[in-house]
């Protein structure tokens, strides 16, 4: 068995926690199997974080949700599931912390665990003429204003029917997955794993309906620009972006693939969902 573990380099955390990873991993592998299968450790430091993916038979992300999407973007393409371990500020999708290391590392290397299916975005921008962006997303797709202030009139479809015109700062498409993200700053509803739905929530609409829409799995949903707009952004999970312009269309339907996540533990969303907030405030409280 090969693992990979995937972290930002540059966090000096993530690098001490790695080396107990890989000590972990091998020691527990070689005691549980009495020196029969010791497991092998990829580190992502010595290649790029897709080569390391390639030889892996599962992966490990370190950090906090940011670092989690990036590893789940890598392992939907190689079909591999992913472990998280949380070293942020804010961990829904990550499965383990320091505390537990050890504990996890046994439970995994033992097989006790179940793999968690979810659902993801396939999102494509089309110009005219050809599709332009097109991405996957685990979390969200984001149609969104720039810098400038001027307000944005943007009409929404789903299954072809126009829904409304919202004068807005943007309109969020997620995912069950992503409804604990920016959907729920934004004033969108919580919804527990299981439920694959789309959720659409404008970003500051310019009126008091502008409610949240949930939307069946198998909805297409479409956005196009009522009027033109000079800075309009489409991003797939916070990080892959591109202006898009005037004339575009943002279409946003379920994805091929599934994001396959290592439970080592029956997951209480609820209980997890106040945990990880309660460790949010007392964090920003005590760096102030």
């Amino acid at each position: 068995m090969t693992v990979g573990l995937l972290y930002n380099k540059n966090k000096k955390e993530s690098v001490h926690y790695v080396k107990l990873l890989t000590e972990a991993i091998v020691e527990i592998s070689r005691r549980e199997s009495a020196g029969r299968e010791i497991w092998n450790v990829i580190d992502s430091a010595d290649y790029r974080q897709d080569s390391a993916a390639a030889s892996a038979d599962l992966l490990i992300s370190i950090g906090g949700d940011g670092t989690f999407l990036k590893t789940a973007a890598i392992a939907i393409l190689r079909e591999l599931p992913v472990l998280g371990f949380h070293l942020g500020t804010l961990g829904l999708l990550t499965e383990f912390e320091k505390n537990d290391l050890e504990k996890t590392v046994l439970r995994l290397v033992k097989g006790e665990y179940v793999i968690e299916e979810r659902m993801t975005l396939r999102i494509t921008v089309n110009d005219g003429e050809k599709n332009v962006f097109e991405k996957s997303a685990i979390n969200d797709c984001v149609l969104s204003r720039g810098t400038l202030s001027k307000v944005a009139y943007i009409d929404l479809y789903i299954n072809g029917a126009f829904v409304d015109t919202y004068p807005c700062d943007g309109i969020i498409v997620s995912t069950q997955t992503g409804s604990t993200a920016y959907s729920l700053s934004a004033g969108g509803p919580i919804v527990e794993p299981g439920n694959d739905v789309i959720v659409i929530t404008p970003i500051c609409a310019h009126y008091t309906d502008g409610r949240s829409i949930i939307a069946r799995s198998t909805s297409k949903i479409e956005m196009r620009l009522c009027r033109p707009h000079r800075q309009m952004y489409v991003t797939a999970d916070g990080y892959a972006s591109m202006q898009i312009a005037p004339d575009a269309k943002v279409v946003c339907e379920r994805g091929a693939d599934k994001l396959r996540i290592i439970r080592i533990d029956p997951p209480n969303f609820y209980e997890a969902l106040r945990r990880k907030t309660s460790e949010r405030r007392a964090r920003i409280h005590n760096e102030e």
